[in-house]
This record gives structure tokens, sequence and C-alpha cells, in this order.
């Protein structure tokens, strides 16, 4: 494997969870579909594989080591952070809501993907397997389940 290529994988459905809190420019990519634009993507000079899970957008990006400490380098960190979730149950008891609010931690490193012992591909969060880095591949492909 290159060390020069970072494999990241983030998804826009929770900030924080799927997407680490790197900054209001990183966050505005994830959300508003950068990593779907094959042109911006292609000016960036990334590789990237796009696609929905259930309501969400999923994108697993190879990136060269330069873009990554340039655009978000916390992602070569163990840097952690902490995030938290609200939860709501119903109460039999009142038939109300109970709201519990639970905390996580989360490295920013936790986003990079590796490949597994014996491999010589990366795969991501859903198992989707990025795309190699190379000048051809510069830009987006939408993830095809029938793959």
């Amino acid at each position: 494997m290159n060390d020069e290529v970072i494999y990241f994988n983030v998804n826009n459905w929770f900030y924080e969870q799927d997407y680490p809190p790197i900054s209001d420019e990183f966050s505005k990519w994830v959300c508003k579909g950068y990593f779907m634009d094959d042109d911006w993507c292609k000016e960036q000079k990334l590789c990237v594989l796009a696609g929905n899970i259930d309501m969400s957008a999923n994108y697993c990006i190879s990136a060269p080591r330069s873009w990554v400490e340039k655009n978000c380098p916390q992602l070569l960190t163990d840097e952690e952070y902490t995030y938290y979730l609200v939860y709501q149950r119903y109460d039999p008891k009142t038939g109300g809501t109970i709201e519990e609010k639970r905390e996580f931690k989360k490295k920013f490193s936790d986003f990079v993907c590796k490949p597994k012992p014996g491999r010589t591909y990366v795969t991501g969060k859903f198992g989707w397997v990025f795309r190699e880095y190379c000048k051809e591949n510069f830009g987006v492909e939408f993830y095809d389940e029938e793959d």
C-alpha cells in the first residue's frame, strides 16, 4: 500500500458520529454533497466512491497525504473528541417519554481505513472497496450494489 495515499470514510448522517468535527469547511463538503461533485473532486485530485445508505450519503475517499495534511490534518492523529447523543424512549409508567443523554468518545483517526491483513485493497465502514488512487480515477464513481 502506498503511504502517500490516505483512505477515509465519512457519512453525512450524524455530525461527530459519522463525520468528524474538523472545520466548518469540511462539514460543508460533507453536508452539501461536495464529495458527490465530480468536477470538484477532480479539481481536488480525489478519487471518491459515493452512494446512499438508507437516507444518508456515504463517501469512501482516496486522497493524497498532502491534501489531507492541508484540509483535514486531524484525521492523521489519534486525538480524541467527545460527542453526545440524546435517546428518547417511551415510558409505560407515565405514558410520556424519557430522554437519556449519552456520552461517546471517538478518535479522528477512526475515519481512516487501512487494508486488512493479507489484502491489497481497502474497504470502508459498509464494506465498499475504495477506488485506487490514480489520475484515471480522479472524480466520483457512484456505488452500485449490483457490482
